[in-house]
């Protein structure tokens, strides 16, 4: 009666089937109970996930009420808030899942939240690769998008969260436009380039104060009148802007400048991302020792 508590694999010669690849590991089954440490730095590194998941989320729902463009999804595709909201909702899932699996110790929660993990772990891999491989398509890709931008900009009775990103990109990276500052002419209505416009609105054949070289919003009349219409007379160009551009803009295209930025700081980019890809394979190895020994302390109390 008072002897030891017998081994699981010592009663009646019973072999307890051991999963994944700690079967050489003795757990201590004192107290029934999973790793104190495992479970709560599990739990520790999904609550923060799971809590910025929902910052993230929070923030994305707010910009897109601002917007109050639900029914339409207009320009979803190159809208900073929709992007906001998807990252959110998947980060608030993710860790959801791990948080309340280890909380609770629930097998599918934490089966749910780990290979969740590994899949977007893989996804990010092969987006890596696909994005050294196919340079050019990223460039093509990057220029689309752009366009795409400066077609949305100011197209709304509102500042838009396209247009803060747009205007941010042009600022940070010193440029203009998707390929040249050209590009705001022929892809946005205010800024296009005729002898009509040119008279009728006081930003055609301008770019936007952000195109400033200056980097600053403060002066919005800095890049009117910055390109002369087809048959200008050029005793008139010399009264503009125009005939000194390059001194008060930046001319060079956004999409260049954002992959010169990227090549140029690779290693910082690329030290960010193999320790982004370290935590998560950190929380997947949490996850399937923790599911392992849940399994393990299950076996042994109906042994």
């Amino acid at each position: 009666m008072g002897g030891r508590t017998a081994h699981p694999d010592e009663k009646s010669g019973r072999q307890v089937k051991r999963n994944f690849s700690f079967k050489k590991r003795s757990y201590k089954i004192e107290g029934h109970d999973v790793s104190k440490c495992v479970k709560y730095s599990l739990f520790l590194f999904n609550l923060v996930f799971w809590l910025c998941g929902g910052a993230i989320l929070g923030v994305g729902i707010y910009a897109r009420l601002l917007q109050n463009d639900w029914q339409t999804l207009s320009g979803w595709s190159t809208d900073p808030a929709i992007l906001l909201i998807a990252v959110g909702t998947i980060m608030f899932f993710v860790g959801f899942c791990g948080c309340i699996g280890a909380l609770r110790e629930n097998v599918c929660l934490l089966k749910v939240f780990g290979f969740t993990l590994g899949i977007i772990l893989l996804l990010e891999i092969a987006g890596g690769v696909a994005a050294f491989l196919l340079q050019d398509k990223v460039t093509e890709l990057t220029q689309e998008k752009m366009t795409e931008a400066l077609q949305q900009y100011h197209t709304t009775n509102m500042q838009t969260d396209l247009d803060d990103a747009t205007e941010a990109v042009q600022i940070n990276f010193a440029c203009c436009g998707a390929t040249s500052f050209r590009d705001w002419f022929s892809n946005n209505r205010y800024y296009n380039c005729t002898e009509e416009t040119f008279d009728k609105l006081l930003t055609g054949c301008g770019v936007p104060p952000a195109c400033c070289k200056n980097g600053s919003m403060t002066n919005t009349q800095c890049g009117y009148k910055i390109y002369p219409y087809t048959g200008m007379p050029e005793s008139e160009q010399a009264l503009w802007p125009m005939a000194h551009r390059e001194d008060i803009i930046n001319v060079g295209g956004c999409a260049d400048a954002v992959i010169k930025w990227v090549k140029d700081n690779y290693i910082l980019l690329g030290g960010v991302a193999v320790g982004i890809l370290v935590i998560q394979i950190f929380g997947i190895c949490l996850a399937i020792y923790m599911v392992d020994q849940i399994k393990y302390i299950m076996e042994f109390n109906i042994s």
